[in-house]
């Protein structure tokens, strides 16, 4: 059996008529005979709106939930999908909604574990719908399908919000997907961003974690290649709404996009190339408007540099300079209790530099989370936050590209190894 991963994220499933649009893709790409394993976000903003339900409280919380349902179900209906469909629809979400509840009347669970535990439990629920949604419109267009729940494959570990895959488990916990491959169904339709820790409860890997859902299933399945779909034409080397000049790279090696996804390139997922590269599997990221446009295939291109400088904005972040609560000088222990909660908090660090007295930490800025790692760390330290920075970081570049995209900003701190620089702008 030989099959194909592809991922679609929320932009190419946002309505019913982009989902119409997905299914008349996936046939001119997969042909009669293709096999493919399809990987889907959650629909449109659907993740914001479960996040604002599990932060709402009481008929508040009802009312959003009941118009996240109605929601879906209203494409159902204009997808005028059987009745079963529809029951497995409405199942599936409240299954989410009874297991967030169940978690937070858990009386033996911390706070903190429990508001981590019952966020992944709602915003599980969209990422099940679009999938039964997909699952069903796909079928109903005469592709032999199977909705598959990924949470039986993807066993996870770690914080929730944040969890880990044991990539160790992914060939054995991969077997019954490969069986269903195997059978009859063409496409297999299953989740992006989710997992399932071995407590039984539900786990997500960080919000855009579908493309590394993609990269593993891929490598479960011995998939030939992975696609993801996108609403740009592969991977640019700048954000085209911040520079209209802004190009499509053909080819990029696995080293050098290991290095933009780590500086904050949002086209792909920081964890999804690794696994790739490691099973041998070529990455290609196209555009579900152009098809047959210009795209990119990362895989094995030892020595290749981007013709083109890569420019990696990132806005809204936050820095955050950590002392000792008796003003002594940062040493060793004290780098391992940092360290040690800022893995505990789930947080991703931008960049990072010490000095004598202090650790500097540029980070997305979350204000749940840098609460939550400010309390892990305890009375010794003691946290000064600025906000409203930006990371500027360019690849392959030189100082005169550098000076020219930051002329009118501020510079707080600059930081250069090799071909890489990194600016963060006031």
């Amino acid at each position: 059996m030989t099959c194909t991963a592809h991922k679609f994220g929320g932009a190419s499933v946002r309505d019913a008529d982009a989902i119409r649009r997905l299914e008349a893709l996936l046939t001119s790409q997969l042909g009669p005979d293709g096999k493919a394993i399809v990987v889907v976000s959650a629909m449109g903003k659907t993740t914001n709106a479960l996040e604002d339900i599990w932060r709402a409280e009481g008929q508040e919380r009802a009312a959003l939930w009941d118009r996240c349902v109605k929601n879906h179900t209203q494409v159902a209906r204009e997808l005028e999908l059987p009745t079963r469909a529809l029951e497995r629809l409405q199942e599936r979400m409240l299954a989410c909604w009874e297991e967030a509840h169940r978690i937070e009347s858990d009386g033996a669970m911390a706070a903190s574990e429990k508001a981590a535990a019952s966020y992944d439990a709602f915003v599980a629920a969209g990422e099940l719908a679009s999938t039964t949604l997909v699952e069903g419109w796909l079928q109903a267009s005469g592709m032999s399908t199977r909705w598959w729940d990924v949470r039986d494959t993807l066993a996870t570990t770690g914080p929730h919000r944040f969890a880990r895959v044991d990539e160790a488990q992914l060939i054995d916990l991969g077997a019954p997907l490969r069986d269903v491959l195997n059978g009859s169904p063409q496409v297999v339709v299953t989740q992006g961003f989710l997992g399932r820790h071995a407590d039984g409860r539900t786990s997500t890997l960080g919000r855009e974690g579908s493309d590394y859902s993609a990269a593993l299933l891929a490598v479960a399945c011995s998939a030939t290649s992975v696609t993801i779909w996108k609403d740009v034409p592969g991977m640019m080397n700048a954000d085209p709404k911040r520079h209209p000049e802004a190009v499509t790279v053909p080819k990029v090696d696995h080293a050098e996009a290991l290095e933009l996804s780590y500086y904050g390139a949002s086209v792909i997922h920081p964890r999804t190339v690794k696994p790739l590269q490691q099973g041998g599997i070529p990455l290609h990221v196209k555009s579900f408007l152009e098809p047959n446009g210009p795209s990119t295939c990362i895989d094995a291109f030892p020595g290749l540099v981007p013709e083109a400088p890569m420019f990696i904005w990132r806005d809204d972040q936050s820095w955050m300079e950590v002392y000792t609560a008796d003003g002594s000088f940062l040493v060793e222990d004290h780098l391992t209790a940092l360290f040690g909660a800022l893995d505990r908090a789930g947080i991703h660090v931008r960049l990072m530099q010490q000095s004598a007295t202090h650790f500097g930490l540029l980070i997305d800025r979350d204000d749940d989370l840098m609460a939550n790692f400010a309390a892990l760390l305890g009375a010794g330290f003691w946290v000064e936050t600025t906000h409203g920075l930006t990371l500027l970081t360019v690849r392959h570049g030189d100082e005169e590209v550098v000076n020219e995209l930051t002329a009118d900003r501020t510079v707080k701190l600059e930081q250069r190894a090799a071909s890489t620089w990194r600016r963060v702008l006031g």
